[in-house]
């Protein structure tokens, strides 16, 4: 049975395109694919080939016409009748198969790597006009005027024949098999993914499975887990990627006592969950998900939303020219809606207020002010409303405990803190969402809906987020898809079932960490490999943890991370600016070179040292989602601070936020220290080329 990939829209296909497609994934055998009305941008033009067959011997562009009754027919038109005794003048559709394959064959040549290579490509192209309705005798005198190779019956498409008949619309003298590197080439061309990089750009493409994920139907049927199934191992996987993983998680589908939102929620959302390791391709899943929706409901409004603005400038270049997509961060998305409900004054953090007390209350000066601005923003998050609650709660995920002695001093604290927020006619950040879902359930805000919600790095959104995004969803029909991996949660960490987003059975995972080298991405795993709290967290969640496929063939290679210790901060400088001098003088972009410093108080002397050179100074959390092609972590001494190592959960969130900087390089990584190398991560050492200055 033939992969599909793509669908056709149930309210505009006709009969005749379903029988098609039905008998063509029956009747091709396994290793040939079947493009389902791919987006193909022509000039000013978006057009929709009906079917496009990749196969071993080359391409075929089917066009399918659902007429019923011929009148007449020359090279250029035909003239049909239809069920409703109407009479209309069409294209010969064999031309309009031609223009379509004429289309994809220059576009190919455009691929940067064969451009570059001045390489030719071999790949045969065929076209035809398949017509299923039509009876043998019609097709035969069509076959007369438009050419024998190019029209076929639904006949033709049997299992006995169908491999000989496409073959046929080749050119016979034309006798080459596709190698893995044109199949890639013509994914390329069907679904181009290319990333600008100034006067030079490369052409990612996507995998098979990555292909299936952007191009499923917008509702996927789900099976509801009967029972946990064990993670296969990654000898036992024929793809690079895991199918729909049932998990330990308790079923929310069965739960007896699911709320009511979430009863509507599983009824009347699709929903889709991405996970993958750090550069397996997520963002550019949900972009082209968000592309292929788009032009394949022109007629739908589309949101995609992020976390931070960087990575909002980024998406929004990916968009360009698609009227129908808008993206935007989440707070953007909240000021809007509260624009008239409330009088919008940039948010507080609790740390100045927190500080600024912090002689008042004992147990800021006993658990340290980050701890308890932490707890509070997690009681935030979480929707915790009342004193009472929040003594009851369980406290998953924040590590160290807290009795009942130390709840209620820390309520004190956030209720004394809440009083100077109300006194200043003020809010913080964690208000925020739940002022917009009170303005909501007012009905004094009414919140513009979207047909499809794509949420990109998830794992930063906290649960009161999430409400606010589905009511931004329309009730009865809305789409949800969203991207994430628990091990780059270094905001906050919250399980879907805490978020109330149904996921089990509707997640793919991705494995393969495409961005990094393969020499890169192992250095950057160690850092969490043992990491006992994401463990636990993704145990509890899934009953597995999640290993990346570090043996997989389409990871590169190239050099080992560099590792190098000084002896003052001006050495350190002055080895990466010598460095970056050098990168650039053998070609690299310095605005593909970035320079991380673990806190705010150090970039401003990096920015001072790096001076001139037009390259990203900025702290590991500003550039999450982000990648270059070199990366520099400078004064790797001030990560994992004094104090951290007393707490689990705030050791492992370093752990992560180390990982989350290192998987941002491509090519390239520079760790770069003072005195001694942090314990830590003493076991990425193996993984590097060291050196003391």
């Amino acid at each position: 049975m033939a992969k599909i990939i793509g669908h056709i829209r149930e309210d505009q296909a006709t009969y005749g395109e379903k029988r098609v497609l039905k008998t063509l994934a029956s009747s091709l055998p396994a290793d040939f694919y079947v493009y389902v009305e791919c987006p193909l941008h022509d000039k000013d033009m978006e057009r929709m080939p009906d079917f496009i067959v990749l196969t071993t011997f080359g391409v075929i562009v089917l066009e399918v016409k659902d007429w019923v009754w011929i009148i007449e027919a020359d090279k250029s038109n035909v003239k049909i009748r239809t069920r409703k005794e109407k009479e209309h003048t069409h294209r010969n559709p064999v031309h309009i198969a031609r223009e379509f394959a004429h289309i994809l064959t220059q576009k190919l040549q455009q691929v940067p790597e064969l451009r570059k290579n001045e390489r030719k490509t071999k790949i045969p192209w065929g076209y035809a006009a398949v017509l299923p309705n039509l009876k043998p005798s019609i097709i035969s005198r069509l076959r007369t005027v438009w050419g024998e190779p190019y029209v076929l019956a639904l006949g033709d498409l049997g299992p006995s024949v169908v491999t000989k008949r496409l073959k046929a619309t080749i050119p016979s003298y034309i006798n080459y098999n596709l190698c893995r590197e044109d199949i890639c080439y013509v994914k390329s061309v069907i679904y181009p993914v290319v990333v600008f990089n100034q006067d030079d750009y490369r052409t990612q493409v996507l995998d098979e499975i990555q292909e299936e994920i952007v191009a499923e139907p917008p509702r996927v049927q789900i099976e509801k887990p009967t029972k946990p199934e064990r993670a296969p191992a990654l000898a036992e996987q024929s793809t690079l990627f895991t199918q729909e993983i049932q998990t330990k998680e308790p079923p929310i589908e069965e739960s007896e006592d699911k709320p009511q939102a979430l009863e509507g929620l599983m009824h009347n959302f699709s929903i889709r969950l991405v996970r993958g390791v750090a550069g397996s391709g997520k963002t550019l899943v949900l972009t082209q998900r968000a592309k292929y929706l788009a032009a394949q409901y022109p007629e739908w409004k589309i949101a995609v939303l992020t976390y931070n603005n960087r990575l909002t400038e980024n998406l929004q270049a990916s968009f360009k020219g698609v009227s129908n997509v808008k993206v935007t961060n989440f707070h953007k998305v909240c000021k809007i809606l509260l624009d008239g409900y409330v009088e919008w004054r940039t948010p507080h953090n609790p740390d100045g207020w927190l500080n600024h007390n912090r002689k008042q209350w004992s147990v800021i000066q006993e658990l340290g002010s980050d701890f308890v601005r932490d707890e509070i923003k997690w009681i935030k998050d979480i929707g915790i409303a009342s004193r009472v609650d929040y003594l009851d709660v369980q406290r998953k995920g924040r590590g160290r405990g807290l009795q009942r002695e130390r709840r209620e001093q820390i309520y004190d604290v956030l209720e004394s803190y809440a009083t100077w927020l109300k006194i200043n006619n003020s809010y913080d950040w964690g208000d925020v969402p739940h002022l917009v879902l009170k303005g909501i359930e007012a009905k004094e805000i009414e919140p513009e809906t979207y047909d499809a919600v794509f949420i990109d790095e998830a794992q930063d959104f906290a649960p009161s987020w999430i409400e606010v995004v589905k009511c931004l969803l329309k009730p009865d029909s809305g789409l949800i898809f969203m991207t994430d991996d628990p091990s780059q949660s270094i905001y906050r960490y919250y399980s879907w079932q805490e978020k109330g987003i149904p996921v089990v059975g509707r997640t793919r995972w991705l494995r393969v960490p495409y961005r990094n080298t393969r020499e890169i991405y192992q250095a950057a795993y160690e850092v969490i490999r043992e990491d006992k709290v994401l463990k636990h967290n993704l145990e509890e969640q899934l009953g597995m943890t999640l290993e990346p496929d570090l043996n997989s063939a389409y990871l590169r290679s190239g050099p080992r991370p560099q590792m190098r210790g000084f002896r003052s901060p001006d050495a350190e400088f002055t080895f990466i600016r010598t460095q970056i001098e050098w990168l650039m003088q053998r070609g690299s972009d310095a605005r593909e070179i970035a320079v991380l410093h673990r806190r705010k108080s150090g970039i401003s002397k990096l920015q001072s040292a790096l001076q001139g050179l037009g390259v990203e100074v900025s702290t590991f959390h500003a550039l999450k989602g982000l990648e270059f092609e070199v990366v520099f972590l400078s004064q790797m001494q001030h990560t994992f601070p004094e104090g951290i190592l007393n707490s689990e959960q705030s050791l492992s969130g370093e752990r992560r936020l180390v990982y989350m900087a290192m998987t941002r390089a491509r090519e390239r990584l520079y760790l770069s220290y003072e005195g001694h190398w942090p314990k830590p991560l003493e076991n990425i050492c193996d993984y590097t080329d060291q050196a003391f200055a």
